[in-house]
C-alpha cells in the first residue's frame, strides 16, 4: 500500500532536521516551493508541517513563515512553588502562548464549589472554560470558578488572556498563596477532542484554589494537562525525624511557611 504523500514529506522534513540540515531557529521552505518539489498540492505540504507543528518541532510565526524549534519534543514545567501562570510555562518554553476560551458564564455553586471558596450552596458563581495552546499546540484544559460578588462585569472583560493579569490589573487583587492537589486521569473523549490526543494518552489533573491577600479563596479550578507535554517541580525541605518516634518535614531554608499551602497554579 502505497504511503501517504503528506508522510513522505513529514519524514523527508523529519530527516533533514535530524541530520541538521535545518538548526533550531532556522526558517524551512516555503508551502509553495514544497509542493513544487514533491509536485503535490500545497494542502498536502500544510498537512505534513501541521504534524510537525503538533510534534513541537516546527512553529508557525505570523507573516514570517515556519520555523524549526527543536528537533525533540519540548515538555513545559510547572512550578509548585509560587503562583505562576500558563503563560509563563509557554513563553519560558520558548512558544506563542494562546487562551481560546470555551464557554464562559453564570452558574450556581454546588457543594463542592462552595466549600472550596467558602459560599452558600446554590450561590451564583461565574465560570471559565478555556483552553491553553503553546504554538498552536493545546496543551491544558481548564475550568475555571470566581465568586461573583468578587469580580462584578468579569464577563464583560478580555477574557483570552491572563486571569491573574485581570483579576490585579482590573480588580486590584494581590494573589497571597494557594492550595493545590493533583494525580493523574485518562480523559475523557470530549476531553480528548480539545487536546488533540490520542485515545492511549494520560493527563494529569490539579484542582486549586487561590486566595488573596484578604484571606478570601477567589478562584476554584480543575486542569487537564497533556502528561505527554507536561511535568512538574517542587522543592522539599529537609527530613526531621524526632527520637519520640514522629517524622515530619523541616521547610526550605528562608521559606514562609503558610498553613495553607502555596504553589503554581493556572491563570
Amino acid at each position: 500500500m502505497a504511503k501517504s504523500k503528506y508522510l513522505v514529506i513529514y519524514e523527508w522534513l523529519s530527516e533533514q532536521i535530524r541530520n541538521k540540515v535545518y538548526q533550531p531557529g532556522d526558517k524551512i521552505p516555503n508551502e509553495n516551493d514544497l509542493a513544487a518539489m514533491f509536485n503535490v498540492h500545497r494542502m498536502t505540504v500544510r498537512q505534513a508541517i501541521d504534524k510537525l507543528v503538533n510534534d513541537h518541532m516546527l512553529v508557525r510565526k505570523r507573516s514570517k513563515g515556519t520555523f524549526l524549534l527543536s528537533e525533540k519534543s519540548p515538555v513545559l514545567t510547572r512550578s509548585l512553588e509560587s503562583i505562576t501562570t500558563y503563560y509563563d510555562d509557554i513563553v519560558n518554553a520558548g512558544l506563542e502562548p494562546h487562551y481560546k476560551t470555551i464557554a464562559a458564564g453564570i452558574e450556581f455553586a454546588d457543594a463542592e464549589v462552595a466549600a472550596h471558596l467558602n459560599l452558600s450552596v446554590s450561590q451564583p458563581v461565574i465560570f471559565l472554560y478555556r483552553l491553553m495552546l503553546a504554538s498552536g499546540v493545546p496543551l491544558v484544559l481548564e475550568r475555571s470558578i470566581l465568586p461573583t460578588d468578587m469580580v462584578p462585569d468579569f464577563l464583560e472583560k478580555k477574557l483570552d488572556t491572563v486571569l491573574y493579569k485581570v483579576l490585579h490589573e482590573d480588580y486590584g487583587m494581590r494573589l497571597l498563596h494557594s492550595r493545590q492537589e493533583l494525580g493523574a486521569v485518562m480523559p475523557t473523549e470530549n476531553e480528548r477532542k480539545y487536546l488533540k490526543i490520542g485515545d492511549n494518552c494520560p493527563c494529569i489533573w490539579v484542582e486549586s484554589v487561590v486566595y488573596t491577600d484578604t484571606g478570601r479563596a477567589v478562584e476554584f479550578s480543575r486542569a487537564l494537562h497533556r502528561g505527554d507535554k507536561y511535568r512538574f517541580r517542587c522543592a522539599i525541605g529537609g527530613y526531621v525525624y524526632d527520637k519520640d518516634g514522629t517524622a515530619g518535614q523541616a521547610p526550605l531554608a528562608g521559606t514562609l511557611v503558610d498553613p495553607s499551602g502555596a504553589g503554581g497554579t493556572g491563570g
